[in-house]
């Protein structure tokens, strides 16, 4: 994930990049256009120099690599990242003057290509300074962070820890540590808390929110994790090793750079940086159009559900989101005020295996919910997770509180991607899928097979069940 998002992050800083430099050449040629000058010249329309932005596109951009520009900038100083734009300036415009003087037959205007360079020079500038300062904030404020949970001892465990802090830029927060050999390390051990020993990682992986694992030993101790590294795998975190030994029967395999210190990673859920992000910017887009289209559909529901039934008219429940994350559901409440306080009575009704409690006709849900329920109506107040990343479009169902406390240690790696507002198992399972044995299969299978395509065709799969009511309760 490290390489992938270094990768992405890389991309877009050289189509920004390329993007001010177009924008540069456009605005310097038409102010000499525009230039009141008398003295000037008059110049020919743009297409006569549409060749020359041609030719400063590629040389800025090996210029840019020259210079370092796509590597780390974290602790660079903004003088630094001024100078650094102004040597790649000055060199292209050399280059570029070298270029024009070859071409004597064509006349360019000294101006024009005077003030682009100056004009490039600031505004490249500007947005270095713009993006590290934007980072630096969000950086401040705790955005943007993976939880790391540490299984190490000694030097390693030393290693690690210092490379985490030397890098801040990785967005990786350290909880703690858990200790291979108790007896050889203190409660507090680099600056990090020991959180027990590894017969306690699963209890740490539970009260925590961890979103990595990271082992950090010697090679004496690695008969004595690969238990540890299966815990992980079946939960759906991911697992950070400096060794390799362990094959995994769910997690794929790849090996990260930190900082020339090799990782080998297993990890059982999507890493396509690039691939997530889009299925990011999509949720947040088509909830946030969603919401303001059916606005008046919305407002319709939530004066019908006040005047038919007492009680508020959304539900809020905590549920259960990416890695153990606790958010608050919204939904059109659906049943009388309280649902909650009459559900013990009702246990013996229960359709589902396992930790769910499902009643084909429970007798608490209202008669304007039943109809909301019937076409999950009453899931719309959820685009708003959506927009805030609580939820996804597409997902695993978010497991309530008390459910994901009774899971087997298998079932929690349906928790390792963002859970969604549909899914296969709407599509292909819901109500009539009465074992939640098999409905973590479906789940687990949408992980193991996700793509954007996927995505898609469960969303256009969606429409038809909504619409007629399949399997809804």
């Amino acid at each position: 994930m490290l390489r992938q998002r270094i990768i992405l992050f890389k991309r877009l800083n050289i189509v920004v990049d390329l993007l001010i430099t177009a924008a540069s050449f456009v605005l310097a040629y038409y102010l000499r256009l525009s230039y009141p000058g008398s003295q000037l010249e008059p110049i020919g329309p743009f297409s006569d120099y549409s060749w020359i932005l041609l030719l400063i596109l590629p040389v800025w951009w090996v210029l840019f690599n020259m210079h370092g520009a796509y590597y780390s900038q974290r602790t660079t100083p903004f003088m630094s990242l001024t100078w650094m734009v102004l040597r790649v300036t000055f060199w292209g415009g050399i280059f570029l003057l070298a270029a024009l003087y070859a071409f004597k037959g064509f006349l360019v205007s000294r101006w024009m290509i005077g003030a682009f360079l100056i004009l490039n020079a600031s505004f490249l500038s500007i947005e270095k300074i713009i993006i590290m300062t934007w980072l630096h904030v969000l950086r401040k404020k705790g955005y943007n962070f993976r939880t790391v949970l540490i299984v190490g001892i000694g030097d390693r465990l030393r290693e690690v820890k210092y490379k985490i802090d030397q890098h801040p830029g990785w967005g990786m927060k350290v909880v703690g540590f858990v200790a291979v050999d108790a007896s050889q390390t203190n409660q507090t051990t680099y600056g990090l808390d020991r959180l027990g020993d590894l017969k306690d990682l699963p209890d740490r992986i539970h009260e925590n929110v961890v979103d990595e694992v990271i082992f950090a030993i010697p090679i004496g101790y690695l008969d004595r994790i690969e238990d540890a590294v299966r815990q992980c795998e079946e939960q759906g975190i991911k697992t950070q090793i400096a060794m390799h030994f362990y094959t995994p029967t769910i997690a794929k395999t790849y090996v990260e750079d930190m900082d020339g210190l090799p990782l080998l990673t297993y990890s059982s859920i999507p890493e396509d940086i690039a691939k997530l992000f889009l299925k990011r910017m999509f949720d947040a887009v088509a909830s946030g159009v969603g919401l303001i289209i059916l606005s008046p559909f919305l407002a319709a529901i939530a004066v019908s559900v006040w005047c038919t039934s007492s009680g508020p008219i959304l539900f809020r429940q905590g549920r259960i989101g990416l890695n153990g994350r606790i958010f608050t559901c919204y939904k059109f409440r659906t049943m009388v005020a309280n649902a909650e306080e009459l559900r013990e009575g009702l246990s013996g009704l229960n359709e589902m295996s396992g930790p769910v409690f499902k009643i084909k006709d429970d007798p608490r849900v209202t008669k304007f919910g039943w109809w909301l329920r019937k076409y999950s109506l009453d899931e719309l107040p959820q685009l708003f997770n959506v927009v805030m990343g609580d939820l996804s479009l597409v997902g695993p169902r978010p497991p309530i509180v008390d459910e994901v406390r009774q899971y087997e240690r298998w079932q929690r790696r349906r928790l390792s991607m963002r859970p969604g507002i549909t899914g296969i198992w709407q599509v292909e399972g819901r109500s009539r899928v009465a074992e939640f044995d098999e409905w973590v299969r479906l789940d687990l299978q949408y992980i193991d097979n996700w793509s954007l395509t996927l995505d898609f065709k469960i969303l256009l799969k969606t429409i038809p069940t909504v619409i007629l009511g399949r399997g809804a309760h």
